[in-house]
């Protein structure tokens, strides 16, 4: 693991020298960690959740980061996920979140990962797997008391924990459920989900079966106080300062961990009536400067930015004119500002009071929520990892995240505005 600096084992890489990267403030996520946990009731452990390539962040390097700063879990989406952290020597404790295939689970055992598990058919599969396994599984039953997600109801919940007690080789690491909408300021969803889950709990306690960890809370619960924290909570988007919900505070001092930057590549002038991009999708209606920076959407700065978003430009705010192309976006200054090619240029992101956009704001704009936003920096996006204001180098593994046999998620539509799941 990492304190003052990255791992002795794993190097990071020369920085990639492309104009466009995605500069990851580690002292910052290290201080987010340490104002998270300052939040927990006494005994609560805090698990880091680093799927979807920590939001987009680079795994590795944050997992390293978040266990040195006081995390003593990880969460991930996919046995891919895992296996990742552990080729990167990671050896803390991971959780697979969400469900695998029942054929993963001997890579799975092989990666010393816990596994949720809600259906019959998954605790089969490890069982099975298992009686190879070197030491016992690490079985978390999650508990659907509401969200109708991924999770058994509480009555095959409380059997399925009776049969992992039951069975040499698995150990019932946890039981966990999820909240729906604990962001609502309306609390009464969350306090039935909460009642819910702990008569699972008192029924099985009623038969001398215990979990070695219960958890509920993610990010926004997390926050909006002591009450679901449990043994553990399982904290994402907060960990990389960003909001779990507008209507939920970080604490103070929590910041962004993510800056997109690039720099100028043409500046060219024009005069009134002139189009720029695709369709003539844009117009000036006076002498301006079009700013081309080299960024688009195959990066993961977003189509319908189109004519709505904004950068900042040497210092100077300057609004994306036309259509945002699959590599480049072309900006606009006033015919009299100063703008050189190679001038720095702040996508999102930047400094405690920077007037770049954040990524909440670019969600606004987009209709959909910072989640969104940062883990959609594509892998061919360098990350730059930065202490003390100067640059580490990249982690390779950041660019290129593992994939597991489990399908992706495909099923959430598009314009559906949501909280996710830490």
């Amino acid at each position: 693991m990492i304190g003052g600096g990255t791992s002795p084992n794993h190097p990071v890489a020369a920085p990639d020298q492309r104009a466009t990267r995605a500069e990851i403030d580690l002292d910052a996520l290290q201080r987010n960690v340490e104002l998270l946990r300052g939040e927990l009731a006494p005994g609560t452990e805090l698990m880091a959740v680093v799927k979807a390539n920590a939001y987009g962040h680079g795994a590795r390097m944050v997992a390293e980061t978040a266990l040195a700063a006081g995390a003593s879990w990880l969460g991930v989406a996919t046995v891919g996920e895992g296996m990742q952290l552990r080729a990167g020597g990671i050896a803390a404790p991971v959780l697979v979140l969400s469900p695998i295939s029942p054929a993963e689970a001997e890579l799975a055992l092989q990666a010393r990962l816990d596994l949720t598990v809600a259906t019959p058919e998954l605790l089969a599969a490890l069982t099975d797997a298992s009686r190879c396994a070197t030491g016992t599984v690490g079985v978390h039953i999650k508990v659907d008391t509401g969200m109708h997600r991924y999770g058994a109801d509480p009555e095959l919940a409380a059997a399925l924990a009776r049969q992992v007690a039951a069975t040499p080789g698995l150990r019932l690491a946890g039981l966990m459920t999820h909240f729906a909408s604990v962001d609502d300021p309306d609390e009464r969803f969350t306090d039935q989900q909460a009642e819910l889950f702990r008569r699972c709990l008192g029924a099985l306690a009623d038969e001398g079966i215990v979990p070695e960890r219960r958890h509920l809370a993610n990010s926004a619960a997390t926050l909006r106080g002591t009450s679901h924290h449990a043994d553990l909570v399982r904290i994402g988007i907060a960990l990389y300062g960003l909001r779990p919900s507008p209507t939920i505070p970080l604490p103070a001092g929590v910041r962004p961990v993510m800056t997109v930057r690039s720099t100028v590549g043409r500046v060219h002038a024009l005069g009134p009536g002139s189009i720029v991009g695709y369709g003539g999708a844009y117009r000036t209606r006076s002498a301006e400067q079009a700013v081309l920076v080299p960024i688009g959407y195959a990066d993961g700065y977003r189509r319908g930015l189109s004519n709505r978003g904004w950068m900042m430009v040497a210092g100077q705010r300057a609004e994306v004119a036309g259509r945002v192309s699959m590599d480049q976006t072309v900006v606009r200054l006033p015919i009299e500002s100063p703008v050189n090619i190679g001038d720095d240029v702040v996508v999102f992101g930047g400094a405690p009071g920077s007037r770049a956009p954040s990524a909440d704001q670019l969600a606004e704009l987009l209709g959909t929520i910072s989640y969104e936003v940062v883990s959609g920096i594509s892998p061919r996006v360098p990350r730059h990892y930065m202490r003390g204001g100067q640059a580490l180098g990249d982690d390779p593994s950041a660019s290129t995240p593992a994939e597991s046999g489990a399908e992706r998620d495909h099923d959430a539509p598009a314009a559906l505005v949501t909280r996710e799941s830490s």
